[in-house]
């Protein structure tokens, strides 16, 4: 797990000039509009899970809805009654089984942090941080296989769309 850290760091050091000197076409929910789903997700969801069950299953959703509504303000459409569709439920479960247990998921945090703060302030590296456990988790269920990941994997363009996914938050 340690040698996966200074990796992603590494990376987004790499990437963070060209994500920040890019003035094209900006795809996806503004930065303040995927911290606001989350955060407010994770204020509801913890009160019914672990912080990092909850911080999962956000993460998760706001991938999820996303996807489904390209444009933020059509967040607004979703209903209740959308939410209870089988096909939402089925996401929905799916964003509820984590995989990686509350010390993995610590361990993975205040590492990446402690790295990220060499190139961003406290709140960005959190955010990116808690983004990556996210695509890590997913990517690698069992916590020690996320070790096995090169410099190399990290300079893949899989890797770099991840990575610049996760400096938007």
């Amino acid at each position: 797990m340690k040698k996966i850290i200074p990796l992603l760091f590494f990376s987004l050091l790499f990437i963070a000039g060209n994500l920040f000197a890019q003035t094209g076409e900006n795809k996806g929910w503004p930065s303040a509009d995927r911290y606001s789903f989350i955060s407010e997700c994770i204020k509801t969801a913890k009160t019914a899970f672990s912080l990092d069950s909850a911080r999962f299953y956000c993460y998760c959703m706001q991938d999820k809805v996303e996807a489904r509504y390209p444009k933020a303000e059509d967040v607004d459409s979703l209903t209740e009654e959308t939410m209870n569709s089988p096909e939402w439920q089925k996401e929905i479960k799916n964003c509820l089984n984590g995989f990686w247990g509350t010390k993995d998921r610590d361990t993975f945090l205040s590492e990446c942090i402690v790295a990220a703060m060499e190139g961003l302030d406290e709140e960005k590296a959190k955010n990116y941080c808690e983004c990556m456990l996210f695509k890590v988790e997913l990517k690698y269920p069992n916590p020690e296989d996320a070790g096995t990941i090169s410099e190399e994997d990290m300079k893949s363009p899989e890797w770099q769309k991840i990575i610049q996914g996760c400096l938007k938050f």
